[in-house]
């Protein structure tokens, strides 16, 4: 989805630099690994537990299958973010590993739990991430086959210089059925119809509503926004925090569509909290 003041080069839906001109905020759920890379500006991720504030040569890695929530901006003498997205997908990564004999057992697995990998500022890296900024620089993108071999660059890269690394790429066991209730309590404000939950969640949409109302007693949408406006609710009242600030965070795409539905849910509108 485009916004004002992104601009986004796609190259075969697997390579990407984004350009964010104003502070940008971004809440997804990633399908496949994903690595990044600032080149210029500021980056913030955020998880359940820690904010980790990225610059300029900085890198991390998100994990397959979680819930991607970042903020984009310029740095503080204006310089825009640039950053460098790369998709490790489970066929290339899975040939890689046969094509070279890897394997999980030789090495400590990778211990934490956190969607975001922090990548070392390394040489080998940054040297992996200057030629791949490159492309966009010159506007001349490689070819399929020149990108799968740069692709299977950048993996032996990251197991060269993390070697722990290999139980989180190499790990294709799929999250299917996995506990709704707490599923849907950390990924409420994604912007994601009801078939993308049911995915998400390894259920058909069929069962993911019948299992949803058994859980919460309601229908999805309803539920979902209904906990979308309670936590609006929290960071306006308690937190004193702006709707202006709040109703994209919580999963809402334009603030009179929020101030409609808050009305309507609480009997005021939210700019009249505090006045």
């Amino acid at each position: 989805m485009f916004q004002a003041g992104v601009e986004l080069c796609n190259y075969m839906d697997t390579f990407f630099c984004c350009t964010v001109t104003s502070s940008k905020e971004f809440e997804s759920v990633v399908t496949e690994h994903m690595l990044v890379y600032v080149i210029s500006g500021e980056l913030d991720v955020i998880s359940k537990d820690r904010r980790h504030h990225l610059k300029r040569g900085q890198a991390y890695l998100i994990r397959r299958n979680c819930k991607a929530h970042k903020i984009e901006y310029p740095s503080k003498d204006g310089t825009p973010f640039k950053g460098l997205f790369l998709q490790l997908k489970v066929p290339m990564l899975r040939k890689t590993m046969n094509e070279y004999g890897l394997t999980v057992g030789d090495v400590p697995r990778y211990k934490s739990q956190s969607p975001y990998v922090m990548l070392p500022e390394h040489p080998l890296l940054t040297g992996m991430f200057r030629s791949l900024e490159s492309y966009f620089e010159l506007k001349q993108y490689p070819s399929e086959l020149l990108m799968e071999a740069k692709i299977k660059e950048v993996i032996m890269t990251l197991i060269e210089t993390m070697p722990e690394l290999k139980s989180v790429l190499f790990d294709f066991v799929e999250p299917w059925k996995i506990d709704l209730a707490d599923f849907m309590n950390q990924h409420y404000t994604v912007d994601m119809d009801l078939q993308g939950f049911a995915h998400y969640t390894g259920r058909s949409l069929s069962s993911f509503k019948k299992e949803f109302e058994d859980t919460f007693r309601m229908p999805p949408m309803k539920w979902i926004i209904r906990r979308r406006l309670d936590e609006a609710r929290r960071l306006i009242e308690q937190e004193r925090e702006r709707p202006l600030d709040v109703y994209l965070r919580v999963g809402f795409k334009n603030l009179s569509h929020f101030s409609i539905a808050y009305k309507r849910e609480f009997g005021y509108p939210p700019s009249c909290v505090g006045a």
